[in-house]
């Protein structure tokens, strides 16, 4: 400071005669000075010197606007304002509405922020730090446009503005140009490379455009500028978290919290970590905690619904995504729609589901896990046609999409339109896509023919499941001495069925969290001879890991009824019935046939006494059928609507969980209605405990398989019940399984071979209380007596089968068909 001396002392000396300046001279060098330490960072001394001033001359403009700038850097904008009025009152100063402007947007008050900062723009046209408040300010205002053009401004009038080159970059990158974006948020860090701001901006551009190291570079440089800078921990976190990175984005989240505990996007960045982790209860609370800070942090009720899916908490995740629906902007809640009506797919309420998926597309076109998941509604509403469009329109959006795909294939199976010409090239289209061998060799193992095999199931239905129903008894069976077996599972849910095969399992994986990459290497570190595939296009498929080929030998196996269309996949077992001659066209795997039907049934464990026909307690006959609605194709409902006519006393029972909508209810009544059947003759039911929809066949008392997709989980539990099942298989696999287990059991009687034979058995049967009597007391009987509920014998002809894989693989011959039986 040298010789200069503070205001009181200069008048007090002045006063002394030791100093002949007059007041307004001591005054100014005093403003000077408080100026200078104001920008130097000396907020004390400033302080000091613009109290005295002020005690000198209380209305002097310029000490009462520089303690206005005070205290709002101090955050008391409260008090700010009333100096920066109060020097306002006394000159009408450019820089003064500006910074009043800068006061009242911290104040919340955008409105008159606004005419504060415009007044400051009439004063002095060419006021770059004016244009930079004014994009502030209508940043706020939700006029992203016209913030970025006042930043533009600013930065014409002076090009090596940094902070308007940040403020510039931010707003373009919440517009989505993140090349304009970019460029800005550089200039801003070249311009102030001391500039935490700068530095975090450029960071959040880096990573909205997928560039997550050099994010969390830029993330480390603003720390290094401002090591507690809470946002730029929060950001380094919500990148780690993108890296997969997840104990050292809870350490990043942790950082910003205890830099700033009131920071609603740290709260909600530490509870996705916590997600991440599985630990959901917890993540739950900060999601809370982040909404409770800031009830309009959208993300945050995004995630919080999403969590609570996790807990089986579906009505609060609804409100929860409701709520961010409300908080985005008018032709911007595409995100929230798609989140609320994935939500209610599973919540069963699948009218407001398709609404609110519908919404999501029409908001953004682009989004294809909505045009993907609105077709998962529409099928479960039981319109195929309509699914599949959807399907279609997820994949020309992201033609690396393989879910949509898979639920295209699965929709294609329900419609009576597609062949198995149709079948076989989408498959093909899904295997061109999606099949990618890892060049690595092998590890090295002993090519013995005979030798211990090592066997690798996988799956995301090892629970109660169908096919956890068709794989129990097999995996009990197998003979420890020539099969060591692995189950890898692809799903976190666990139920009793999960743990009866987790205790039948030589080894068992968790894989659900695992990427393919990942999941490969651990197949590859078990030495696996022969993986196995039992979702093939079913949900919670992982087909993507078998194109990567982690095994030399793979088979798909029962969790699907069709071609996988992946090159890598050298066999689908199948069986005679399944697969009659000159079906192997049809799959791009090599066909494996076994000598008694492709599935290994274990019936429920409950014990349900069979009831008489219900038919002779009450006179008139009942059909039913317990399969889902989008297998009710129009050729069905017209045969069905056929047998009704042809039975006039007779009723029709549905059950399937969509029937509880009134309008599915509605579309199949109208169907039938149109057909000639009333409507008081179709009976439905919704979702209900297993043990009660076994019990429920006791009300039925013939099973009408629908076609051209038919049953086979629900036509065993059928059967089990003693209730015969009519069938009408086709040339397509999935409308041949009832035939596989009838055939077995000794009732191709209950197999019609046309349409007219269909309705024909139906009707005759529905006429033979006699013979449904006979039925409902043997079917039971013949069933367990079946070579398809007999696990070790059906065990010992998938080994067979395994081992004939193994032996032309030792042996160099390329997978080739063969038939079990034909081997001897």
């Amino acid at each position: 400071m040298g010789t200069t001396m503070t205001a009181k002392a200069i008048a007090e000396q002045e006063k002394q005669g030791q100093i002949p300046l007059p007041p307004q001279e001591i005054i100014r060098q005093s403003i000077a000075l408080a100026a200078r330490s104001h920008q130097a960072g000396q907020l004390r001394q400033a302080e000091q010197l613009y109290r005295a001033i002020l005690a000198v001359d209380p209305l002097h403009a310029d000490a009462l606007h520089g303690m206005g700038v005070l205290a709002h850097q101090a955050v008391r904008s409260d008090l700010a304002e009333q100096f920066l009025r109060a020097a306002l009152n006394q000159r009408a100063e450019p820089t003064f509405h500006n910074n009043l402007g800068l006061v009242l947007l911290a104040l919340d008050r955008p409105h008159e922020a606004l005419a504060a900062v415009y007044r400051a723009l009439e004063l002095r046209g060419v006021y770059p730090e004016a244009f930079n408040a004014l994009g502030n300010v209508q940043q706020k205002l939700g006029r992203r446009d016209e913030a970025a053009a006042s930043y533009g401004k600013a930065v014409a009038l002076r090009p090596d503005y940094a902070d308007a080159h940040a403020n510039l970059g931010k707003v373009l990158l919440e517009m989505g140009e993140f090349a304009a974006a970019e460029e800005s948020a550089r200039k801003a860090s070249a311009l102030a490379p001391a500039s935490a701001e700068a530095w975090n901006i450029l960071g959040n551009v880096l990573r909205a455009r997928g560039e997550y190291d050099e994010a969390i570079s830029c993330f480390d440089l603003a720390l290094a500028a401002r090591p507690h800078y809470a946002e730029a921990f929060n950001n380094r976190g919500v990148a780690l978290l993108m890296l997969g990175k997840v104990d050292d984005a809870v350490v990043a989240a942790r950082c910003a919290l205890a830099t700033n505990d009131k920071l609603s996007v740290a709260w909600a960045t530490y509870g996705s970590a916590l997600f991440a982790q599985g630990r959901f209860d917890e993540a739950v609370q900060n999601f809370e905690r982040a909404v409770a800070l800031d009830p309009n942090c959208l993300e945050a009720y995004n995630n919080l619904g999403t969590t609570l899916l996790q807990l089986d908490r579906a009505d609060d995740a609804i409100a929860a995504f409701e709520k961010a629906i409300a908080l985005s902007e008018e032709g911007s809640r595409a995100e929230g729609h798609y989140n609320l009506g994935t939500t209610l797919i599973d919540g069963n309420n699948l009218d407001r589901a398709i609404y609110c998926l519908g919404k999501a597309v029409e908001q953004d076109p682009e989004h294809a896990a909505a045009h993907n998941n609105l077709g998962v509604a529409l099928q479960n509403k039981g319109l195929p046609d309509e699914a599949i469009e959807s399907y279609g329109r997820g994949i020309e959006v992201d033609p690396q999409y393989a879910g949509a795909y898979c639920n295209k294939l699965m929709a294609m199976h329900y419609v009576e339109s597609f062949g198995n010409d149709e079948l076989l090239e989408t498959a093909r289209q899904f295997g061109r896509m999606f099949n990618r061998p890892d060049p690595r060799p092998f590890p090295d193992c002993d090519l013995a023919p005979d030798r211990r095999l090592r066997i690798g199931y996988v799956s995301g239905d090892f629970n109660n499941h169908p096919v956890g129903f068709f794989f129990a008894r097999a995996l009990a069976a197998h003979d420890r001495a020539g099969f060591e077996t692995f189950c890898y599972s692809n799903w976190a849910a666990e139920d009793e069925m999960t743990a009866e095969l987790r205790g039948l399992a030589g080894h068992w994986r968790d894989i659900h969290k695992q990427s393919d990459g990942e999941a490969f290497e651990r197949i590859s570190e078990d030495k696996i001879d022969i993986l196995v595939d039992l979702s093939g296009h079913t949900n919670k498929t992982r087909l993507l890991l078998f194109g990567l080929k982690p095994a030399p030998i793979q088979a798909s196996w029962i969790g699907y009824f069709g071609t996988t269309g992946l090159p890598a996949m050298d066999y689908l077992i199948l069986d005679q019935i399944s697969a009659p001659p000159g079906s192997d066209r049809w799959y791009t795997e090599s066909v494996v046939r076994l000598p008694y039907g492709r599935f290994c049934y274990k019936p429920p464990a409950f014990d349900i006494a069979l009831a008489e026909p219900p038919c002779l307690r009450k006179g008139v006959v009942t059909f039913g059928c317990f399969n889902n609605v989008a297998k009710l194709s129009a050729g069905a409902i017209r045969l069905w609507a056929e047998i009704l006519r042809a039975a006039p006393d007779s009723r029709l029972l549905l059950k399937w969980k969509s029937l509880s909508e009134a309008s599915v209810r509605e579309r199949l009544l109208d169907s039938f209605a149109g057909h000639g059947v009333a409507r008081d003759r179709i009976g439905f039911r919704g979702q209900s405990s297993y043990a009660l929809m076994l019990r429920e066949y006791n009300d039925i008392d013939i099973a009408l398989d629908p076609f051209p997709f038919g049953g086979a989980t629900t036509s065993c539990e059928a059967l089990w019940m003693g209730v015969p099942v009519i069938t009408l298989p086709g040339d397509r696999l999935a409308s041949r399984q009832t035939l596989g287990f009838l055939h077995h059991m000794g009732h191709e009687e209950l197999a019609a071979d046309s349409p007219r034979d269909y309705v024909a058995r139906a009707v005759a049967l529905a006429k033979d209380p006699v013979r449904l009597k006979e039925l409902r007391a043997g079917l039971r009987s013949a069933m367990e007596s079946a070579p398809f509920c007999d696990g070790p014998k059906f065990t010992a002809s998938l080994e067979a089968a395994y081992r004939q894989m193994w032996r032309r693989h030792v042996a160099g011959e390329r997978p080739a068909a063969f038939d079990i039986a034909a081997l001897g």
